[in-house]
């Protein structure tokens, strides 16, 4: 018979075959396509937790932000300002949001190749470090031997205080500045009856005050030195990219 009838049966499971076979082809598309992205979302993790000890090749950036780029003296100014520390990533102890890692993919795909090398700045606390040979994080990409780019910052914000706090402990000039400030403001505080118990001339007040400042002084030195000594603390200008506790 040339012409045949047409089962409406017939039709409806023909159908029924063409959009499952499209929907199974779309739905394997995406899983291929996911797929893909949780491999190369792993390979970025195993990078940033890895330790890398090669020495970083400088590489020529195509398509970036350079207001994202920075010096290691930039870095290190920072650092010794807010007391953070600048490391690998391999000792960050705590997870990598998504965005990072997609923010470290995006990268590498416009620049067309692979970051080996990534750094961290954040407070010590948020490292594993070694012990003795929710912060700011920000995540780096090392382009060069002295270059870093900026790829990705969560958390949250440091206090606004946290550089009038740890100014102090910035270098031994900011420790003297501060101990000779706190003596004087001790010395001018304390009641006269707490450093003189009997009347004396009004003249010899100051010269008391004086002496008075000068023991207050050399107290606060010399506790400091043993604060500083008992607990192994340095400088922040010579911790910024300790690998140590101290």
């Amino acid at each position: 018979m040339i012409f045949k009838g047409i089962n409406i049966r017939d039709e409806l499971l023909r159908k029924r075959q063409l959009q499952h076979g499209a929907v199974h082809s779309l739905l394997s598309d995406v899983k291929n396509i996911l797929k893909h992205s949780e491999e190369k979302d792993k390979q970025v993790l195993a990078r940033l937790t890895t330790p890398n000890y090669t020495k970083p090749v400088p590489v020529s950036l195509r398509n970036y932000d350079p207001q994202r780029l920075f010096s290691k003296e930039e870095i290190h100014e920072i650092c010794s300002r807010y007391r953070l520390r600048f490391l690998d990533s391999s000792y960050f102890k705590n997870e990598f949001p998504y965005d990072a890692l997609a923010e470290i993919n995006r990268f590498e795909k416009e620049n067309g190749l692979t970051v080996e090398k990534f750094k961290i700045i954040a407070p010590p606390h948020l490292f594993k470090l070694e012990d003795r040979c929710k912060k700011d994080p920000l995540l780096f990409a090392q382009v060069g031997e002295n270059s870093f780019y900026l790829l990705h910052q969560w958390g949250h914000d440091l206090a606004w205080y946290r550089e009038w706090l740890v100014w102090p402990l910035k270098n031994i000039y900011t420790t003297a500045y501060a101990l000779f400030a706190l003596s004087f403001i001790i010395t001018l505080i304390t009641p006269l009856s707490w450093i003189i118990r009997n009347e004396t001339n009004p003249e010899q007040i100051l010269y008391y005050r004086i002496a008075y400042f000068a023991h207050t002084l050399i107290f606060l030195f010399g506790f400091t030195l043993f604060l500083g000594m008992t607990f192994r603390k340095n400088f922040s200008e010579q911790e910024w990219d300790n690998e140590c506790f101290n």
